[in-house]
């Protein structure tokens, strides 16, 4: 059984991590993209004034909260990843609300990863709560996606 401890944290270890956020990103940027071809019939890389801003932003931000939160997370004692990403999970769900921003593929995907990190915790407690963490998150980002690929 392998243990982890709060100071080591390998670039190995953190993989996962990076490897959800370029998802999110790569989720979060296409989901307006493939509405704008379905709904609008804009070639796919035709980006208009408000997609020039927001598309770049939309892309970074997954890494940004990865790097800030997600590394913090990730780092601490027991399973600080678990509550981590129940706590994104539940702002992505709130998120809803904002999805032209792609707050719930942006917050759920990240959420999702840190839940994922949490059940491989999960020996050291909140099992549960990564659970949790992992399935809004996932249903989170799902609903975004379909919002943007409904075009509402």
């Amino acid at each position: 059984m392998t243990t982890i401890t709060a100071t080591s944290t390998t670039a190995r270890s953190t993989t996962l991590l990076w490897q959800g956020a370029f998802a999110t990103g790569v989720l979060a940027g296409l989901a307006p993209r493939v509405n704008a071809v379905i709904y609008d019939h804009a070639h796919i890389w035709y980006l208009d004034p408000e997609a020039r801003v927001l598309l770049p932003i939309v892309v970074a931000l997954p890494f940004v909260l990865a790097g800030t939160i997600g590394r913090w997370a990730w780092r601490g004692p027991r399973n600080r990843p678990a509550p981590v990403g129940l706590v994104l999970s539940l702002a992505s769900v709130a998120g809803v609300v904002a999805f032209f921003l792609s707050a719930p593929i942006v917050l759920g995907g990240i959420a999702a990863t840190l839940g994922l990190e949490g059940r491989r915790r999960a020996d050291l407690g909140r099992g549960r709560m990564a659970t949790a963490a992992v399935v809004v998150g996932v249903l989170a980002c799902v609903g975004g996606t379909a919002l943007w690929l409904a075009g509402i």
